[in-house]
């Protein structure tokens, strides 16, 4: 299996049973657009994912917190139905509803004119991110991306001991984005690597010759704390191609009280 940027993984044997390929996960992805807008795709200078609850908090209380509620429109989402046994929602639930209608995996809010935001469950499985992301692109025209997603810092390999308890941030970038932009976030160094939906944007996006910056937070805990939110600010520092700007509520809130309340506003929801 190739990840971004061309490191090897694992092969899987193909001298396998044909019991074991029926065994396999098959799953059908679906995209639905407004009713009242079916054809319609969005043009975007920027188009931002979020993969995980911490990102989607700071873009919730970063980005949306100051946006009015008229210039925030619903888009599209994507779902996925599992074509062989329970999937993964209903194996514990018994919720066969959620089978029939699918698993929501990503879904977009469109703030005009020059930002599109998508959210995307965490638990969205592997076999699947290269074609949500295809789906995504074939109705957001967007000129960059910018992906926000975060990882503990036991996947971190490094030569040295992490001694700080504070989270950190590395990157990975386009050959595009490196040539039009002066990243401040320090590079994924090797043998790191990142896979599912950020390698399959990024691979895309290379692919086109597109600019695509993908921000990683590395957090020793994965609760959805202040620290662990706040630490992707320092993308306000980034060369961006649209001028992204702290919300003024939220550093409000930050200067009066000491603290953000997350959870006020989740796109999952």
């Amino acid at each position: 299996m190739a990840t971004f940027f061309g490191e090897i993984g694992p092969l899987s044997s193909r001298a396998v049973d044909d019991e074991e390929i029926e065994d396999q996960p098959i799953y059908d992805v679906i995209i639905n657009t407004r009713p009242e807008c079916p054809d319609m795709k969005a043009d975007c200078k920027l188009l931002i994912f979020s993969t995980d609850t911490i990102a989607q908090a700071f873009i919730d209380s970063h980005i949306i917190a100051d946006q009015a509620p008229d210039t925030v429109k619903y888009f599209l989402e994507v779902r996925y139905i599992s074509k062989q046994g329970k999937d993964e929602s209903t194996m514990y639930t018994n919720d066969f509803k959620l089978k029939s209608n699918g698993v929501k995996v990503a879904h977009t809010l469109f703030i005009e004119p020059n930002l599109v935001l998508c959210a995307l469950t965490p638990n969205m499985p592997d076999e699947i991110a290269l074609e949500v992301c295809e789906l995504i692109l074939s109705k957001v025209n967007c000129e960059e991306a910018l992906i926000l997603t975060s990882r503990h810092v036991s996947h971190f390999k490094t030569d040295h001991p992490l001694i700080s308890d504070d989270p950190f941030l590395k990157s990975l970038v386009t050959s595009k984005y490196a040539a039009e932009h002066n990243c401040s976030i320090p590079q994924l160094p090797a043998p790191n690597f990142i896979s599912n939906f950020p390698a399959a944007l990024l691979t895309l996006f290379e692919i086109k010759k597109k600019g695509a910056l993908c921000v990683i937070n590395f957090v020793h805990s994965e609760s959805l704390d202040l620290v662990n939110v706040t630490n992707f600010r320092k993308i306000f520092n980034d060369d961006l191609i649209v001028n992204l700007v702290p919300s003024k509520k939220t550093m409000e809130n930050l200067r009066v009280h000491g603290g953000i309340d997350v959870c006020d506003s989740n796109l999952y929801t």
